[in-house]
C-alpha cells in the first residue's frame, strides 16, 4: 500500500504534568467489576478444580444431558483402558480427548452416549497380582487374586479420570469381568461357531515360552537388535528323476535363522518359476543347487568360488527327495511353494510346519502331518533326539543342534534383524504349533477390507497410508488365533471327546453355564465338577458319558474380550460414531473390534477412528521409571516431583490443543508451560468482559445502529464460531489454540477493548453507546467461553459462576445458541481493515502514544466511496475512527490521484480531559463537553437526592 506522508512532524510528546486530582472524579468512571481472580495458582487453583467437580451440576450433567438433549443420539464407543496399573499421560490424552467430543456435542444440544470401559483380564494383571507370590497357586487362587488387582486399579483410574472432568455413564461402566459381560462374550463364541466361523486346530502360533501361553500380533513388540544364528546348511539328495546323471553328491543348501527348528524339519521348498543352478563349491567335492540369481551374492556370503555345472527351470525339482541329517527314517520330499524366493537365502526353503505359517501351509497342501517336539517351556520334548529333549531352543538346545549337524554345516554366523519379543516379559518369542481356537478371517477378511474403505479417519494422523496399512494387515492374516494357555481370563466354553480330541459345544450347554456364570460368576468353570456344568439332562441329549469327557482349560484372547465390547456396550444394534484410541491400536482393538463384528452383524462397528500418538520425552524417549523421565498427570495438576501446579485447565488444553496431532507426544515443562500461558490468557480476555458487564440486562440492540467497531467484531465474532465450530465437528483439535488465542489476543483485546474503554468507563452508564458495547461483550463472552468449555469445562463453569446475566446452573445446560448470521458485514470488514493498515502507518511515524494526535486521511476514489457509504450508517463516523485509531481528532478527505490512501498529522490543539483521559477536552485541566454534561447530571441527581 503506497504510503505518502504529507508532513513529518517533529516534536516533544505531549503529557500532561500537572498532578491532577483523579480522585475529584472516581466515582463518576464506571469502572469493571467482578469477583471472578485475575489469577488462580498452586493452594488455589486446586481447590477450585475440586470445588467444580464436586458441583451437581457437573457432576450429574452426563445424566442431565439424556433427558435434555436431542436426537440424533452421538455414540462414542470407549476402548477400554488396561486395569493394570495407575494413571498416566496415555490415559490422560486417551480420556480427556473423548470428554472432549462428549462435551462438544452436548454444548450443541446434540445427545450422546458414552459407556467407559476396563479390559480386566491378561497376562498383565496376572502378573502384577502374583507379583510377590513366592509358591505355587491353583487358578482360583490367582484369579481371586488378579480380580482384586484389577477392582483396586479400575476405582484408582476411574478416580483420576473424574478428577479431570471425564464425563459419562460412570454407574454403569462396562468391565469385561462383569458376569453379564462375560455371558454376552460366550453367547458371541457361540454364534461363531453356529456360523463356521471358530474352530479349533493345530496351527504354529506365535508362542511366549516365558509366559507359556500364545499370544496375538499385538502383544509383541519388535526389537530391532536382536541376535539369531544365521546358518547354512545341507541337505545331501537322495533321489533326482529328472535328472538321474548328477552327480552323487549332489546337495540342497538351505538358510535359516532358526536352526533349533532344524529337527522338526520335513521338507524343502523350492518354486517352480525360479531359475535353479548346481554349482560346485569352491575346491570341495560338494555340490549344491542354489537359485541362479543368488550365485554372486552366497558366494560374498560364504567367501568362495562357485563353478556353475548345470542350470535349470525350478520344474525339474518336482519329486527330488533327500535325507535328513539326524535319522535314517524314510527320505523328505520338495515340495513347491511361491514363498521360496530368490530374494535372499538360496531360492530354497526348510520347511517345519510346526513353526511357521507358510510352512503350515504348505503342509496341509501335502498332507503332512506336523512334528510338534518343543513344549509350552520352549523345550524340546520326549520326541525329540535324546540329545535335545529338555534342552531350551533359543540357547543350548541352538548350541547343541548346531553340534549335531557337524559337517552338514556350510557357514555359521550372528544375524541382527528385528525379531518378535512378548511385550510383558520382554523376552523372545518362538512360532510353535500347538491346540488352539481360531477365527477363521479367510471367510470374512475381503468383506471387512470392503467396509473399511467407507470408515472415516481423523484426524490428519489417520491417512491413506495407516487406512492401506490396516487393510493389509487384515489382508495378510490367515487365521487369528483366540485362545490362551492362562487362568485369569473368559473360560472358552468347550468340552471335548477324550477318544477323539473333538470339541463339544452346542446352545444348551452355553445356556445352562450363562445361568451359573449368573450365580457364582466365571469361576465356577475351575471351582465346579464336569457333572455341574454338563448336567445329565445335556449329558443325554449329547448322546455320552461324561467319563469320555474332558474340560478345556484355554481362555479367550483378550483382545477377543475387547473386541466384542461393541456387542455389549452399543446396545440396540448401534454403531459407533467414533472410536479413539492410540495409534498401536491398528494391530490391536480397532481390528479386532472390526472383525467380530464383520463376523456377527456384516457391518464395521465404527463410522470414523480417531488416533492420537505416543507420549513421549523432551528427547524422544518413552517415558519409564527406570529412566526417570516420567510426568505424571497428577503431578502435572496438583505440583509434584518438580513440576509447579498447573491444574486441570492446562492438562486438558495442552491434551486436546497440543498433543495429539502427531504419532508422537513430546510432553516438556516448555510445552505446559506455554498452555498455561494460553489458558491465562483467555482467563484474563473474558474477565474483562465479566466485569464490565456487572450492570448489563441484556438490554435490546438494533444492529444498524451499532459502531463501526462494534459491528467488525461482531463480524470477526461470526467468523471465529464458525471456525470453532468446524474444528470440534472436524476433530481438527491442533487449530483450537491458535484460533482462539489469535482472536481473544488481537480483534479482542489489542482491538476492541481498548477502542471502546472510553465509551465503557466514561458514558453514562445506561447510554446506547455504552449498553452497545456491552452487548457485543455480551456476545463475545458468549461465544468464546461456550469455544472453550469442551476443553478446559473447569475454567467455563468458574466463569459461568460469576457471570451476571447466567440463567442456567452450568454453562454446558445453555439452550443451543448461534450467533446472528446477519453479522457477517464485509464492507464494514474491508473499511476497517484498511483503517487498521492507517494505524500501522501513524505507528510507524509516532510510536504508539497517539493520544494527542489530529489525524488527516487522504483516501482514493475507491476507498473515499466507501467511506461515504458507511457514513449514511455513521453520523459521528469520525469520532468513532478516533476511538479505533486512538487519537485525538480525523477527518477524512477525498484525493483522486491517490491509489490507496495517504496520512498526515499533527498534534492535537486540544487537551487532555481531567476525567476520560482523552485529548478532547478545550480548555487545559478541564473536563471534554461529554464528561463535563455527564458530571453536571451527576451533580444534579446528588442535590435532588
Amino acid at each position: 500500500m503506497l504510503l505518502k506522508y504529507e508532513k513529518l512532524l517533529k516534536y516533544n510528546r505531549f503529557y500532561c504534568t500537572k498532578n491532577l486530582n483523579k480522585s475529584k472524579f472516581t466515582n463518576t468512571v464506571l469502572l469493571p467489576q467482578t469477583k471472578f481472580p485475575l489469577r488462580l495458582e498452586k493452594k488455589k487453583l486446586i481447590e477450585r478444580d475440586k470445588y467444580i467437580n464436586n458441583l451437581s451440576c457437573f457432576k450429574d450433567l452426563y445424566s442431565w444431558q439424556k433427558q435434555n438433549c436431542s436426537e440424533p443420539e452421538f455414540v462414542l464407543h470407549d476402548g477400554p483402558p488396561y486395569a493394570n496399573g495407575a494413571p498416566h499421560m496415555g490415559h490422560a490424552i486417551n480420556k480427556i480427548l473423548k470428554d472432549t467430543i462428549v462435551r462438544s456435542k452436548i454444548i450443541q444440544g446434540q445427545k450422546v452416549d458414552y459407556v467407559p470401559g476396563w479390559d480386566c483380564h491378561g497376562l498383565p494383571i496376572e502378573l502384577k497380582a502374583l507379583k510377590n507370590n513366592t509358591h505355587k497357586l491353583t487358578p482360583i487362587e490367582i484369579r481371586n487374586k488378579a480380580r482384586n488387582f484389577a477392582k483396586n486399579t479400575i476405582e484408582l483410574q476411574k478416580a483420576a479420570f473424574q478428577s479431570w472432568g471425564v464425563i459419562g455413564n460412570w454407574d454403569n461402566s462396562y468391565l469385561t469381568f462383569d458376569n453379564k459381560y462375560v455371558i454376552n462374550e460366550i453367547e458371541m463364541f457361540m454364534e461363531l461357531y453356529e456360523k463356521g466361523l471358530v474352530f479349533r486346530d493345530v496351527k504354529p502360533v506365535y508362542w511366549s515360552p516365558s509366559s507359556r501361553t500364545a499370544l496375538a500380533e499385538a502383544e509383541l513388540e519388535y526389537n530391532p537388535q536382536h541376535t539369531s544364528t544365521s546358518t547354512f546348511v545341507k541337505f545331501k539328495l537322495a533321489k533326482f528323476p529328472n535328472a538321474p546323471e548328477l552327480n552323487e553328491n549332489v546337495h540342497a543348501l538351505i538358510w535359516t535363522t532358526t536352526p533349533w527348528t532344524l529337527p522338526s524339519n520335513q521338507a524343502i521348498c523350492f518354486n517352480p518359476n525360479l531359475s535353479y543352478s548346481i554349482v560346485k563349491y569352491g575346491e570341495t567335492l560338494d555340490y549344491f543347487i542354489i537359485a541362479t540369481n543368488l550365485i554372486e551374492t552366497l558366494s560374498k556370503t560364504l567367501n568362495t568360488s562357485f563353478r556353475i555345472i548345470n542350470t535349470f527351470n525350478g520344474t525339474t525339482l518336482e519329486g527330488c527327495t533327500y535325507l535328513h541329517p539326524f535319522h535314517n527314517g524314510p527320505e523328505s520330499p520338495f515340495l513347491r511353494s511361491d514363498h521360496a524366493t530368490d530374494s535372499k537365502g538360496t531360492g530354497l526353503v526348510h520347511t517345519a510346519p510346526a513353526h511357521g505359517p507358510d510352512d503350515f501351509l504348505v503342509a496341509l497342501q501335502n498332507k503332512l502331518s506336523i512334528l510338534s517336539i518343543v513344549d509350552e517351556n520352549g523345550c524340546y520334548t520326549n520326541a525329540a533326539p535324546p540329545e535335545l529333549q529338555g534342552l531350551f531352543v533359543l540357547s543350548e538346545g541352538t548350541t547343541t543342534v548346531l553340534d549335531m549337524l557337524g559337517d552338514n554345516i556350510v557357514h555359521v554366523s550372528d544375524f541382527i534383524h528385528s525379531y518378535p519379543y512378548d511385550w510383558r516379559t520382554k523376552k523372545p518369542v518362538i512360532l510353535r504349533a500347538s491346540n488352539q481356537w481360531f477365527l477363521d478371517t479367510k471367510k470374512i477378511k475381503n468383506r471387512a477390507i470392503e467396509l473399511l474403505g467407507n470408515v472415516k479417519g481423523v484426524p490428519l494422523i489417520f491417512n491413506e497410508a495407516y487406512k492401506k496399512n490396516l487393510s493389509d494387515q487384515i489382508q495378510k492374516r490367515p487365521y487369528w488365533c483366540i485362545s490362551r494357555q492362562r487362568s485369569w481370563g473368559v473360560p472358552i466354553p468347550a468340552f471335548y471327546e477324550k477318544s477323539t480330541g473333538k470339541p463339544i459345544i452346542n446352545r444348551e450347554i452355553i445356556s445352562h453355564l450363562s445361568s451359573l456364570i449368573d450365580k457364582h460368576n466365571s469361576n465356577c468353570w475351575w471351582q465346579l465338577p464336569v457333572s455341574s456344568l454338563l448336567p445329565q439332562n445335556i449329558l443325554t441329549n449329547l448322546n455320552t458319558s461324561i467319563d469320555n469327557i474332558e474340560k478345556g482349560n484355554d481362555i479367550f484372547d483378550i483382545w477377543f474380550d475387547s473386541g466384542l465390547s461393541w456387542s455389549y456396550a452399543l446396545k440396540n444394534d448401534k454403531v459407533a460414531d467414533v472410536y479413539l484410541e492410540g495409534v498401536d491400536q491398528f494391530t490391536g482393538w480397532f481390528q479386532s473390534s472390526l472383525m467380530t463384528s464383520v463376523a456377527l452383524r456384516d457391518k464395521a462397528p465404527y463410522k470414523s477412528i480417531y488416533v492420537h500418538g505416543f507420549v513421549v520425552d523432551e528427547n524422544g524417549l518413552k517415558m519409564s521409571k527406570s529412566l526417570g523421565n516420567v510426568i505424571d498427570p497428577v503431578d502435572v495438576i496438583e505440583g509434584k516431583n518438580s513440576v509447579k501446579a498447573y491444574g486441570v485447565d492446562t492438562l486438558r488444553w495442552w491434551v486436546v490443543c497440543h498433543a495429539n496431532s502427531d504419532s508422537i507426544t513430546h510432553v516438556t515443562t516448555n510445552v505446559l508451560q506455554s498452555s498455561s500461558e494460553e489458558v491465562q490468557k483467555i482467563r484474563s480476555v473474558l474477565r474483562f468482559a465479566l466485569g464490565a458487564l456487572c450492570d448489563y440486562s441484556d438490554h435490546p440492540t438494533i444492529y444498524s445502529s451499532l459502531n463501526l467497531i462494534d459491528k467488525y467484531l461482531l463480524h470477526l465474532l461470526l467468523k471465529f464460531y464458525l471456525q470453532v465450530s468446524d474444528i470440534y465437528n472436524s476433530y481438527k483439535y491442533e487449530k483450537l489454540a491458535p484460533c482462539v488465542i489469535n482472536f481473544v489476543t488481537n480483534p479482542v483485546s489489542t482491538l476492541y477493548y481498548i477502542a471502546i474503554k472510553d465509551r465503557l468507563y466514561c458514558d453514562e452508564a445506561d447510554s446506547y453507546q455504552r449498553r452497545s458495547a456491552q452487548f457485543v461483550l455480551h456476545q463475545i463472552f458468549t461465544i468464546v467461553a461456550r469455544s472453550i468449555a469442551p476443553v478446559v469445562p473447569h475454567l467455563a463453569e468458574e466463569l459461568h459462576l460469576h457471570f451476571p446475566l447466567k440463567q442456567t446452573n452450568s454453562i454446558f445446560q445453555i439452550p443451543l445458541f448461534e450467533p446472528d448470521y446477519a453479522w457477517c458485514n464485509n464492507d464494514i470488514s474491508e473499511f476497517v481493515e484498511n483503517l487498521l493498515n492507517v494505524r500501522k502507518d501513524l505507528y510507524k511515524a509516532v510510536g504508539p502514544n497517539t493520544l494527542d494526535v489530529n489525524l488527516h486521511i487522504q483516501l482514493s476514489e475507491h476507498l473515499f466511496k466507501k467511506y461515504q457509504e458507511i457514513v449514511t450508517d455513521h453520523k459521528d463516523i469520525n469520532r468513532e475512527m478516533a476511538d479505533i485509531l486512538q487519537v485525538s481528532l480525523v477527518d477524512v478527505v477525498l484525493n483522486s490521484d491517490l491509489k490507496d490512501f495517504s496520512i498526515s498529522y499533527e498534534k492535537s490543539w486540544l487537551h487532555m480531559c481531567s476525567r476520560c483521559r482523552r485529548v478532547f477536552a478545550e480548555n487545559e485541566n478541564d473536563l471534554c463537553r461529554r464528561c463535563n454534561l455527564i458530571c453536571s447530571n451527576l451533580n444534579k441527581e446528588a442535590v435532588v437526592s
